[in-house]
C-alpha cells in the first residue's frame, strides 16, 4: 500500500477509536456513572479525586488512540510515539478550534445565539458518524485481512448512516445529544481530527537515514574478498602513500 493511502486508513481507525471513547465518556457521564464512581470514595475526598479523575479519564481516548494507530501501521513503531502525536494533535486542534468558536461567535447575535440547539451543526455531526463508522469497518478489516472489507468501509458507514437516519431519526438525535455541551463536542472533534491526523503522520513518516539505518551500508569500510598477496594494495592508497605525496 502506498503512504498516502496508509496514512488515510490509520487516521480513520484512530478517528474511530479516539471519537466513540470520547462518545462513550460522555454518554457515562450523561448516565450518572461517573458519580456513581465517585460515591465508592469518602466525601471529604471528592475535590481531590476529581481533579485526578478527570485528566485520567481524558487521556484514556488518545491512549487507546495512539495504541490503535500503532498496532495497524504496516512498520513497527513506538505506541508512545502515536500517543503522544494523539496527545498533539487533540490539543492543537482544540486550541485552533477555540480561536475559530471565539470568532464566530462574536459575530453572532445574543438573540441568535438562543436559538441554537446544539453546539454544532447537525450535517456536521452525521458526517463525523459516518466517519465512526468507515473507522470502524476499516479496523475490522485490518483485524480480519479483509481487502474487499476495507474498500466497502466509506460507502458502507454512509449508507449505514443514511439508512438510520431515515428510519430512527429520533435514536440518531437522541444519541447526538450526547455531545450537547460545547466542550464535549470540542473535545470529541479535536480527538477524532486532530489526534488521529497527528498520530497517522507520526506512525508512517520515514525515519531518517542514518549509520544504523538501511542505507548504513555507504558508510561502512568494504573488506577485501580475498587475502591480499604481498606487495598488493586495496581499496586504495594507504595513509603513508597519501603523505608522500
Amino acid at each position: 500500500m502506498r503512504r498516502s493511502g496508509e496514512f488515510w486508513e490509520l487516521a480513520a481507525c484512530g478517528a474511530a477509536a479516539g471519537g466513540i471513547s470520547v462518545w462513550v465518556l460522555a454518554a457515562a457521564a450523561r448516565a450518572g456513572w461517573l458519580r456513581a464512581l465517585l460515591d465508592l470514595f469518602p466525601r471529604g475526598t471528592w475535590d481531590g479525586m476529581t481533579w485526578a479523575l478527570i485528566p485520567l479519564l481524558l487521556l484514556v481516548p488518545m491512549m487507546l488512540q495512539g495504541t490503535v494507530v500503532a498496532e495497524f501501521s504496516a512498520r513497527p513503531r513506538p505506541i508512545a510515539r502515536t500517543i503522544a502525536g494523539s496527545i498533539g494533535g487533540s490539543i492543537l486542534a482544540l486550541a485552533v478550534a477555540g480561536i475559530l468558536v471565539s470568532t464566530v461567535l462574536r459575530r453572532i447575535p445574543p438573540s441568535r445565539l438562543g436559538t441554537l440547539t446544539r453546539p454544532l451543526p447537525e450535517p456536521l455531526l452525521l458526517a463525523a458518524a459516518v466517519l465512526l463508522g468507515a473507522g470502524s469497518l476499516l479496523t475490522a478489516g485490518r483485524l480480519a485481512g479483509s481487502l474487499p472489507l476495507r474498500r466497502a468501509a466509506l460507502p458502507a458507514a454512509a449508507l449505514g448512516v443514511a439508512a438510520a437516519w431515515l428510519v430512527a431519526p429520533g435514536r440518531v438525535l437522541s444519541a447526538i445529544d450526547v455531545l450537547d455541551r460545547i466542550e464535549v463536542a470540542g473535545f470529541f472533534l479535536g480527538v477524532m481530527v486532530g489526534g488521529a491526523l497527528a498520530s497517522a503522520w507520526l506512525a508512517t513518516r520515514a525515519p531518517r537515514p542514518g549509520l544504523t539505518g538501511p542505507r548504513a551500508c555507504r558508510y561502512n569500510v568494504r573488506n577485501p574478498g580475498r587475502r591480499l598477496e604481498h606487495g598488493e594494495e586495496g581499496g586504495g592508497p594507504s595513509l603513508p602513500s597519501m603523505a608522500r605525496k
